[in-house]
């Protein structure tokens, strides 16, 4: 076994065996960020931050790595808008196994219960290719840092982690799920893209 599988096993492990996050994890909405990189327009619905989270990601490719915008409405006690930005820069491994993107981004939530995140991590996936479309399973484990801004709270690290599928339906649309795996009542998702 490589060094690269080596490193690839132990994040998916750790990854998977995580112990629960703090509900304030619930900043976050699904990263739907596989490791390959892509320039799309998205519209997206999730369970959280809130009951229900509908937000447009903006994804535009520089060559050598993505930069994302998302913007959206939590459903809390009431109404919060849910707006952050992000970075996906792919890492050249032509021998390993699977690809691999350096993923990093930044969430808030600002409503009655407001938040902000600043997360970074990997995308391990793999492109199965073959008509009638492509399907990229992925795992993203990352390392957040969460402040929910209430009287007792203060800026306190999590570990996350989501797995997700991107199912490009044809050239141009993308159909994408993302589920979290680090607390019970962490977000799931669906949405579409087009590229």
């Amino acid at each position: 076994m490589t060094r690269l599988q080596r490193l690839l096993s132990s994040a998916a492990i750790a990854a998977l065996g995580l112990a629960p996050a703090a509900a304030a994890a619930q900043v976050f909405t699904p990263t739907y960020m596989a490791p390959r990189p892509s320039s799309d327009v998205g519209v997206y619905v999730s369970s959280g931050p809130g009951d229900f989270t509908a937000e447009g990601i903006l994804r535009r490719h520089f060559g050598t790595y993505d930069l994302g915008f998302r913007a959206g409405v939590s459903e809390l006690s009431s109404a919060a808008l849910d707006i952050g930005g992000e970075l996906r820069a792919p890492i050249p491994a032509p021998s390993a196994p699977v690809s691999l993107a350096f993923i990093a981004g930044a969430q808030g939530i600002i409503g009655d219960e407001s938040a902000v995140g600043l997360q970074g991590g990997l995308s391990i996936g793999y492109t199965f290719v073959g008509p009638p479309v492509n399907i990229t399973p992925y795992i993203a484990p990352r390392v957040a840092l969460i402040d929910g801004f209430g009287p007792n709270d203060s800026m306190k690290a999590h570990l996350l982690a989501d797995i997700g599928v991107d199912v490009d339906i044809q050239p141009r649309l993308s159909l994408r799920f993302g589920i979290g795996l680090t607390d019970p009542n962490d977000a799931w998702g669906i949405g579409l893209a087009w590229h």
